[in-house]
């Protein structure tokens, strides 16, 4: 077993060396040399708008007078780096890893190297870090998380000085979503905080009924959660999703609630079945729903009913007025940032109505 994840690690090691050897050769592909310097982080003056970038070729539209830092999956795409560049907005690798890094510490240096040497070779700016997988207080991996990401920092601060190396950290740091991390050691270290203010109904699990995934007193209190651990609130950006829930209703109540099926004692309700719908995709779907827009007081967020056969569902999603209301945070809680996950969620085609719900969306981002 061990002999496999050492190939497999080597493998990967292998294949990202021959694409930072190919990307090499290429040098600076922007017409203007001076895009290729790196922007080196700051966070004294402006509001950070971290944005992840999905797989969207409407970049061109982005409203970039409001990013900071965008957060790609690769270096793919030439010309959205030297857009990037030209305005002033810092390009991070977006970085899944493993537990499976965890494991084997003989590699992490080798780990720590390439991912150095890729950022370097292609000009970006820093890293943002992911680790999806669970992992819990007193765990074998529990401090080894700590002390990879403490090695990589100060190989990024002394081979790449100015770099922006951030994490991705989970809604609240009260380890309901199984991902319980040293929050507080890994911010002292870390730029910034990624957090995850969405999906917060998989680890609540108060009630079996649909609900929104980003509920305004939850994300504020995720939020306050970190800042009461110790965590610089100027290091925090909440993360607001783009998207929304699509439940299938077991049973429709008189109350208006979308009660969700059963599913077993560990996981009661199918959160986790509800299907993930981009915002472009609920505003074509909203005009020919059963309901119209309703809207949450308890939630603070919007949600609407449509029938497909005989089947009532429930969406929530976020839209311009839930967004608003929770970028108040900003300055309440003496926030680094907000984040948007992602921006490929909106409809950038050019008609009239899309750049409407396109604008009234990058402009909930403005605290008021």
């Amino acid at each position: 077993m061990r002999w496999n994840l050492q190939l497999a690690l080597s493998l990967a090691i292998n294949t990202l060396c021959v694409h930072i050897l190919t990307i090499r050769s290429l040098e600076c592909g922007c017409d203007d040399l001076a895009m290729c310097k790196p922007i080196a982080a700051s966070h004294e003056v402006q509001v950070e708008l971290f944005t992840i970038h999905g797989d969207d070729d409407n970049w061109n539209q982005y409203d970039w007078s409001k990013i900071t830092t965008i957060a790609v999956k690769d270096y793919a795409d030439i010309e959205i780096f030297c857009a990037a560049h030209a305005r002033n907005v810092r390009v991070v690798l977006n970085e899944d890893f493993e537990l499976d890094l965890l494991k084997n510490k003989r590699e992490w240096a080798n780990w720590i190297q390439l991912m150095g040497d890729f950022i370097n070779s292609v000009f970006m700016d820093g890293i943002n870090l992911n680790l999806n997988e669970a992992l819990t207080h007193g765990s074998d991996y529990y401090n080894d998380l700590t002390q990879l990401i403490s090695q990589l920092i100060a190989y990024f601060h002394q081979e790449l000085p100015g770099s922006q190396i951030s994490f991705n950290v989970p809604w609240t740091p009260k380890c309901k979503s199984k991902r319980c991390f040293d929050f507080l050691a890994i911010s002292h270290m870390s730029d910034l905080f990624f957090v995850e203010s969405f999906n917060i109904p998989n680890d609540m699990r108060e009630g079996c009924v649909a609900t929104t995934s980003s509920s305004y007193h939850n994300v504020l209190t995720g939020l306050s959660d970190y800042i009461k651990l110790g965590v610089d609130s100027r290091k925090l950006v909440m993360g607001v999703p783009w998207y929304g829930y699509d439940y299938t209703c077991k049973r429709f109540s008189e109350a208006g609630n979308c009660e969700l099926e059963m599913t077993s004692q560990d996981d009661p309700c199918s959160y986790t079945a509800a299907v993930a719908i981009q915002y472009k995709a609920i505003m074509q779907r909203l005009p020919r729903s059963l309901t119209g827009r309703f809207w949450s007081d308890d939630q603070k967020a919007p949600y609407f009913v449509y029938m497909d056969g005989k089947t009532y569902h429930q969406v929530w999603y976020d839209d311009p007025e839930s967004i608003s209301m929770k970028s108040t945070f900003l300055k309440r809680l003496k926030l680094g940032g907000i984040g948007v996950w992602s921006l490929a969620d909106v409809d950038y085609n050019g008609t009239a109505w899309a750049t409407l719900h396109a604008e009234e969306m990058w402009n909930a981002l403005c605290p008021p």
